[in-house]
Formats: C-alpha cells, structure tokens, sequence
C-alpha cells in the first residue's frame, strides 16, 4: 500500500470513509478524533475490519517501519485501503493548512534517481512526512531530505530511527533537509552544527528508540491499565511517557484524568495546566478545569475556562451546555441566552436540546423583566 492523496467532496473530505489509525496523533485524544472525523463525514473504527477504507498512519508509528520500507499493519486490514501520512489526516481534518505552494516539478523516478532510494523506502519517507509530494510531484526540499535519509542509510542508520529523527525535528521546527545528523557516542542520532554535535531536542540527547516508539508503547499500556481500572499503574506509565515526550498534551491530560478518577483533584487540576500550557488551544483538558473550578464554586474561573474550551473547539457541545447552565444560574440572562442558542445550533441529543430550549425561554422571561423594571 502507498501513500494516497485521494479527497472526497469539499467540505467533507472523509465523506463516506471509515478510517483506521496506525499508532496515535500528537495532541489528539481519541474522542476528540472520533468526533473530527464524523465532522469530516467519516467514522473512526475501533479495530481493523474490511470496512476500513483509509489507513492513517501517525508519526508514533516508526516502530512498525521494516529496513525495506515496508510498514506492517494490524491483521484484518483490506489492501485496497489508502494509506495517508499523519499531515495528510490532520488536513483533511481541518487542522493544518495545505501543502505550500512551490515548484513541483520531479516525479518518484527523478528522486529515485537523485537520492539512490528504492520506491518502497521512498514511499515510507512520503508516509511519515519526511517527504511532502503533491499529485505524485516532489519539490527541491524533497530531493534534499531524501538524499540526506540516504546519506544515513548507507553509514547503517536504522530507517525508523531516521523517520523518528526526523519527527523529532519536526516537532521542534525543523526538517530533515534543513539538518545534517551523524550518529552520536551512544548510538544516538544528533546534529552536526559548526563542527559540533548538538541535542535534537533541546538540553538532552534525544535517544530514538526510547523517546518516540517508547511513548506509543507506554501510552498504550496506560490506556489498557485505565481500561482495567489500574490507576496505579496507569499514573505511572503515564508519568513516564511525560518525560519521555515534552510536548505532547494529551499525556498531562490523561494522568489528570488518572488523579481525578482517584480523588486527587489538585493533582488533577496541575496536570491539566500542563496540558494546555503545552496546547493552549486543547478544548477538553480547559473543560475539565472549567469542570473542576465549578466543582469548588469558582464561578468566575469555571466561565472563563468553558470560554476558552468553545474558543478552541467551537463544536463542544458540553462546554456550550455548561457554560450557558452557569450563566443562568448566575442570572447572567443576556450572555446566558446567546450560549443556549448556540448549543442548539449544534443539533445536541434531544433531551439536553429540550432542557436548551426551556432554559432559553426562562432567560427571555428574565431579560423582559429586567428591562420592564429598568422603564
């Protein structure tokens, strides 16, 4: 299977498709991705089936690269499944923009060619966004980046821990055409700047293997821990994934939900922090602070919290839901009738679209009141 730019319809770019996820999405959760993909018109399936139409595959997965190329999938898989990168999911889901406009003119025989890479290996490079090819059309960079996978290929550098590396330098701002990379005293790969090794990753060496197939790994342990309702376990796998990965949210936000289901709210509540201080724009860790805050009668706290999930997520229905519940109870009428009318445009199941409705007519009663008071 290759990497494929198929899109469907505008507007709905996953129309009809039934999407399979191979590893996780940075900054994601898997509810939040279950209702991205619904938005987009598809359905997220649980595990593999012969339903699955597109196979995306997330930049964790380095793990499952063999030397040739060649990514080994889940059993169950149909072959006649599209596989797309991780940039290729989070556009199609809305969330990152398109491909920049620049000169596209070699096709995979010419970067074959200039690179010295077989197909496969090349299409592993494009799979997890080493190579960034439009229509079958590869640019300059292209070219760049894959002479420099070759460079490290033939001094006998593992191909997934040149994919991890270049992950790695994505997450940081940077891309394998902009970096030359050498391997370091301890088997690690870093970068050769002014004739001096420096860290890919800020103060430490960042060690491949451990850092980014390690996450997936340990995160999929904790989750299975959570699953068995084995907190203990969970907080510490969760914990050490977070230091292991720095800048992924969702990790804080899943030990906050650990310490939360164990009682420990203001331990929950700091992981949490954590995880918006890493994304500022992740809705459902500034709800649960939203959540918590109202829990301790911080009312001012509680509203702008639920304002900053909506900011984020403009589609949370709960946070619209309580958000506008708090402002009627506050008799904060006007700003608390724009929220329920806005809940309701979300189309929301019909026992909280009935509940919207008479808390909506309750606020338009008080809004005449006050103004017949007011003359």
């Amino acid at each position: 299977m290759a990497p494929s730019d198929d899109s469907s319809e505008a507007g709905k770019p996953l129309a009809g498709q039934t999407l399979f996820l191979v590893g996780r999405v940075q900054g994601l959760t898997r509810q939040r991705l279950d209702q991205l993909v619904r938005l987009r018109g598809g359905k997220l399936a649980g595990k593999p089936a012969a339903r699955v139409s597109v196979i995306a595959v997330g930049h964790s997965a380095t793990s499952n690269v063999d030397a040739d190329g060649r990514v080994r999938l889940p059993t169950g898989l149909p072959p006649a499944a599209a596989m797309i990168s991780e940039r290729e999911l989070r556009r199609r889901l809305g969330l990152l923009r398109p491909p920049d406009e620049v000169d596209r003119s070699l096709g995979l025989a010419d970067l074959q060619r200039l690179s010295g890479l077989t197909p496969t290996v090349l299409s592993c490079l494009a799979l997890f966004d080493v190579l960034e090819p439009v229509e079958a059309r590869y640019a300059y960079r292209d070219v760049v980046a894959a002479r420099e996978a070759g460079r490290l290929l033939a001094r006998g550098i593992e191909l997934r821990q040149v994919l991890a590396a270049s992950v790695a330098l994505g997450r940081r701002g940077s891309h394998l055409a902009e970096a030359r990379l050498t391997e370091g005293p301890s088997g690690e790969l870093v970068r050769e700047l002014g004739g001096q090794l420096a860290e890919l990753s800020g103060q430490l060496t960042m060690r491949l293997e451990q850092d980014v197939r390690g996450v997936d790994e340990l995160v999929a342990a904790a989750e299975a821990a959570e699953d068995d309702n084995d907190l203990a376990s969970a907080e510490s796998l969760y914990t050490t994934a977070m230091r292991a990965d720095a800048s992924d949210p969702v990790l804080p936000f899943n030990l906050g939900n650990v310490f939360d289901a164990q009682g420990r709210a203001a331990e929950a509540k700091i992981a949490w922090q954590i995880a918006v201080a890493r994304d500022p724009a992740f809705a459902e860790a500034w709800y649960n602070l939203a959540t918590a805050a109202e829990d301790e009668d911080h009312a001012d706290l509680a509203i702008a919290e639920y304002r900053r999930a909506v900011q984020a997520q403009p589609d949370y229905a709960d946070a619209y839901f309580n958000l506008a519940l708090l402002l009627t109870k506050l008799d904060r009428c006007e700003e608390a009738l724009a929220t329920w009318e806005r809940f309701l445009q979300l189309e929301p199941p019909a026992a909280q679209a009935g509940t919207a409705r008479r808390a909506a007519t309750l606020c338009r009663m008080r809004i005449k009141q006050q103004q017949a008071q007011t003359g």
